[in-house]
């Protein structure tokens, strides 16, 4: 049986339809507002506290363009970690140094989000807003342990004394589909509040739920003993148990339509925030996000690895061939015959990454603000902090610009400019939480681009009895 091609054909064809519905995809859950929080001008800057009204009394989304986001992180380390210079000016790979730069816990990252619809308008003193999101993103926890095994190898646990230690590595992909309706509004001259209501049409998931995984060394053969205990949840178009039935004729092509149209996992999770005047020229703003869950019901597998096991190692240039007794092979028939596999079928609930922002903003006349912002994302129970400055002018009526900088789960090298640039009722909109990406890519931990098209109408009088941090 030829598993390896299998895997292969398998992940180039689940790459294929990842990179599919994220070109039909939306916000993605784990998007950054930092650069874009204070640029009102832009409908879109609400989507992280449903209390901000935008500027224009109306607006309409360019369908399927409103908003087109990408971005990615890595929170342990940057190029620069590990490739550096010599004294004679050439390159070479530093293992100490990157391994010096990670954290306990490190967290990869990477989201891609499109809006398909979006609508709003302002009614007295209230705001309301509709929006319909895919939502594709994913995450990779992964401990210290793990780069260090990889780099060093399992004696540098034997010299320590010590197993490897993976208990922080975490798993989760998720595509969903988001019916977003907001309302804010204006309680009083100082206080604007507001809530946002979204149900949730999940598409398909990965989660590793539980995790207690560690790595011991044999002395006397440097054997390696995997002591593991985990448990995979999968919500997939196309079913893969029982996986003893896989084998080189699997073909991994789910009908199109059909996926993009299941509602049977359904879920809801609700955005709330207010604005504070607290003098004429200062506001606080506070808000939480995504606070819900998805029951995902259709398409259900769960697996139950738990058992120890025990192998001499891995040669990487037999690893990936297409032998008949390749490394590949070896390991997943080991896998299956050591591990106690147990293949269910029950349906289960994962929560959303919550975001909380905090966020005060100084006017420094009506068309200067300066803004500090703290957003924290709490996953798999921890917390990952960011924290910007950020700089906002509005020089002319249908133009707007914001200067940023940001210090994004403690990397430092984050610069990023927003605008928007109204042309009559259309409006042109682009935003980056770090430009250093074009200009100094060995530094790089974050990236993100925002840019989208809008209708907008209506920009409310300059002297109009509204709270400072909504018109400048």
């Amino acid at each position: 049986m030829r598993k390896s091609g299998f895997m292969k054909r398998y992940l180039f064809k689940l790459g294929l339809l990842i990179i599919l519905l994220t070109q039909t995809a939306v916000n993605g859950y784990g998007q950054y507002y930092n650069t874009i929080f204070w640029l009102q001008g832009i409908p879109q800057s609400t989507y992280a506290n449903p209390a901000l009204m935008p500027q224009p009394q109306a607006y309409v989304g360019m369908p399927g363009i409103s908003s087109l986001y990408g971005g990615f992180g890595n929170s342990g380390f940057a190029p620069r970690d590990f490739l550096r210079k010599d004294s004679n000016d050439n390159f070479f790979w530093d293992d100490e140094n990157l391994l010096q730069s990670l954290k306990k816990q490190n967290m990869l990252e990477a989201d891609v989000n499109n809006e398909l619809l979006a609508l709003g308008f302002m009614a007295n003193r209230n705001y309301f807003t509709f929006s319909i999101a895919e939502k594709v993103g994913t995450r990779f926890a992964y401990p210290e342990d793990l780069m260090a095994l990889l780099i060093k190898g399992n004696d540098h646990f034997m010299q320590e004394n010590r197993s490897a230690n993976f208990a922080g590595i975490g798993i989760d992909f998720m595509h969903y589909r988001e019916f977003g309706m907001g309302f804010s509004r204006q309680w009083t001259d100082r206080l604007n509040a507001g809530i946002r209501f979204k149900a949730l049409q999940g598409l398909s998931n990965v989660w590793l739920e539980r995790n207690s995984l560690s790595i011991n060394t044999n002395p006397e053969d440097y054997g390696l003993l995997l002591n593991a205990d985990l448990l995979v949840n999968v919500s997939s178009p196309v079913p893969f148990s029982p996986l003893d039935s896989l084998d080189s004729d699997f073909v991994f092509e789910p009908d199109i339509y059909d996926y993009l149209t299941n509602f049977k996992n359904l879920g809801g999770v609700i955005d709330v925030g207010a604005t504070f005047r607290l003098t004429e020229r200062f506001t606080l703003a506070l808000s939480a996000t995504d606070l819900g869950y998805i029951n995902w019901k259709q398409g259900v597998e769960n697996y139950v690895l738990k058992g120890e096991f025990e192998f001499d190692g891995i040669d990487l240039n037999d690893f990936f061939n297409d032998d008949e007794n390749s490394g590949f092979d070896q390991v997943l028939d080991s896998l299956k015959n050591v591990f106690d596999i147990e293949e269910t079928t029950f349906s289960y609930r994962q929560m959303l990454a919550p975001k909380l922002y905090a966020s005060v903003a100084f006017d420094l006349s009506p068309r200067h603000k300066i803004g500090l912002l703290s957003r924290t994302e709490i996953y798999d129970g921890r917390w990952y902090p960011s924290f910007t400055f950020s700089y906002n002018v509005r020089p002319i009526h249908a133009f707007s610009l914001a200067l940023s900088y940001s210090v994004i789960h403690w990397s430092y090298a984050n610069l990023g400019v927003g605008f928007n640039l109204n042309l009559g009722p259309l409006q042109v909109y682009v935003v980056s939480n770090n430009v250093f990406g074009g200009i100094q890519p060995h530094t790089v931990q974050h990236a993100s681009a925002q840019l989208g098209i809008n209708w907008v109408f209506g920009y409310r009088p300059k002297k109009e009895d509204v709270v400072p941090s909504i018109v400048w």
